[in-house]
């Protein structure tokens, strides 16, 4: 499979390892069969779920579908990338334009709504929110 899609929660999302466990069984269960989903990592600040497949997009919409209420999105975050490496691709939210990374430096928290600030509520002419390429740095005030 061509992609790597990682589906990322804050650390202390899941109240117990049931419910972590509980929650990768249903994202299995709600992905196509072309998904391969290898498992979950968990510390430094996050929870991230690793799903394979040649279709990123069409994964995380059928996510959504079944998987997407309001609690959960609210403290999620999707990318994907080439299996190979290289830059991220944010799926979730719409438009955010913040690095994404299994992990995060000191003091950058991507959850906080301070971090969320940033996400643009429009995107620029051309520009599709579905896609948007992930940046290389953190904003200062974005901490």
């Amino acid at each position: 499979m061509r992609y790597q899609v990682i589906f990322q929660f804050p650390e202390t999302f899941f109240e117990s390892l049931a419910d972590l466990l509980a929650f990768g069984e249903k994202l299995e269960l709600s992905l196509p069969r072309t998904c391969d989903v290898d498992g979950h990592d968990t510390g430094s600040g996050t929870t991230n779920f690793f799903v394979y497949t040649d279709a990123p997009l069409a994964a995380f919409n059928q996510f959504r579908k079944y998987l997407g209420s309001n609690k959960v999105e609210k403290n999620l975050r999707v990318a994907y990338r080439e299996v190979e490496g290289g830059a991220y691709v944010n799926l979730w939210p719409y438009r955010d334009p913040r690095p994404f990374d299994i992990t995060y430096p000191e003091g950058v928290d991507p959850f906080s709504a301070k971090s969320k600030k940033i996400i643009p509520k429009r995107s620029p002419p051309g520009v599709s929110k579905f896609e948007t390429p992930a940046g290389d740095k953190w904003p200062n005030h974005a901490n």
